[in-house]
């Protein structure tokens, strides 16, 4: 009976710790997004890479973090020489796929993966086929966004008569 009695504790314990330990990864996590944020505006590039990269590191599965990482290295890549613009460019593409990935609904980071596809060279990775598709998914998008904007409008319409 003691035995049960200190597993559960234990477990409780553990629980109650980790359960505070995701959320202040979660919150540090939001913490460096926001100064990422602050430092793109400012036109602080790499510091907002440092940013970005820890947010993830905290908290991989927000698609926000990886898009604005995406939109940073596309910023650098443009008063980059050749070569790091390559690379960048790659990188710029593989965050905007992710974050696409993470959520199919981020319509700022579909738009901006289909930018990427339809302006970036062909070696690349542009391409407008690519580009076409995105496109058709953010017109559906759109209009299953506007079918429930539409939806809760006469709802609430409804209620208030």
């Amino acid at each position: 009976m003691q035995l049960i009695r200190l597993a559960i504790i234990f477990f409780v314990t553990f629980a109650t710790f980790t359960g505070f330990a995701n959320e202040e990864n979660l919150s540090d996590a939001e913490d460096n997004f926001n100064q990422g944020q602050v430092f793109y505006e400012n036109g602080e590039f790499e510091a907002a890479v440092n940013e970005f990269s820890e947010a993830i590191s905290q908290s991989p599965g927000d698609s926000r973090y990886h898009h604005w990482l995406a939109k940073t290295y596309g910023e650098i890549a443009e008063t980059s020489g050749w070569l790091k613009a390559m690379r960048l460019a790659g990188k710029s593409k593989d965050s905007l796929k992710r974050a696409v990935e993470l959520d199919p609904e981020n319509i700022r980071a579909l738009t901006d993966l289909m930018k990427y596809y339809r302006e970036a060279p062909r070696f690349l990775g542009g391409s407008n086929k690519k580009a076409k598709e995105i496109s058709i998914q953010l017109e559906e998008l759109e209009k299953k966004n506007t079918h429930s904007f539409d939806k809760h409008h006469v709802i609430t319409v409804e209620r208030n008569s």
